[in-house]
């Protein structure tokens, strides 16, 4: 009797020694790929070239873009495009090297203007209107920037209760 119990014994050890196997090797593979991609870049800096007198007196400014509030309302305009508030089509300034100037709405009507810089660095111009109606305004360009043949700036002013603020581009127009 020992002898059929060591043998159903030992069939019992190799019957569930192959299912262990068999348990075991029924395992499923995860192959991960990591894959790093290098993107390289070509930067080229373009400092912005610094504002002179010679560069502001050298020709009239027209607007390419104009977008703010002025008195509450939002204004938008963009030369040539389809979804301006306000029509500045006409509209341009001039600087002279002695400090004076004209402003030429987009009636076409011109008033004088007298101007200076008014900081060291040359980004920031504050310049007198003399207007008919509403009279002299006081209007500042602030974070100017010359780059590509473009004024780029922020322009406030206030004329009795109205104040604007706006951001603007100018571009050279045709003397």
């Amino acid at each position: 009797m020992g002898k059929i119990f060591s043998i159903s014994a030992l069939a019992i050890i190799v019957f569930l020694s192959s299912l262990q196997v068999s348990i075991t090797s029924c395992t499923k593979e995860k192959t991960i790929i990591d894959t790093l991609v290098k993107v390289q870049k070509d930067t080229l800096i373009i400092k912005d070239t610094s504002l002179s007198a010679e560069i502001l007196t050298d020709n009239p400014w027209r607007l390419q873009e104009y977008q703010g509030v002025v008195g509450g309302s939002i204004v938008y305009y963009s030369r040539g495009g389809s979804s301006n508030t306000i029509n500045y089509d006409q509209e341009y300034i001039v600087f002279h090297s002695d400090k004076t100037g004209a402003y030429y709405d987009p009636n076409g009507y011109s008033s004088p203007l007298t101007w200076d810089f008014a900081n060291a660095d040359n980004t920031k111009i504050v310049y007198t209107v003399q207007f008919p109606v509403p009279g002299p305004t006081v209007i500042t360009w602030d974070n100017i920037r010359y780059k590509n043949g473009s004024l780029k700036f922020d322009q406030y002013w206030t004329q009795g209760d109205i104040n604007s603020h706006t951001q603007n581009i100018r571009i050279p127009a045709a003397k």
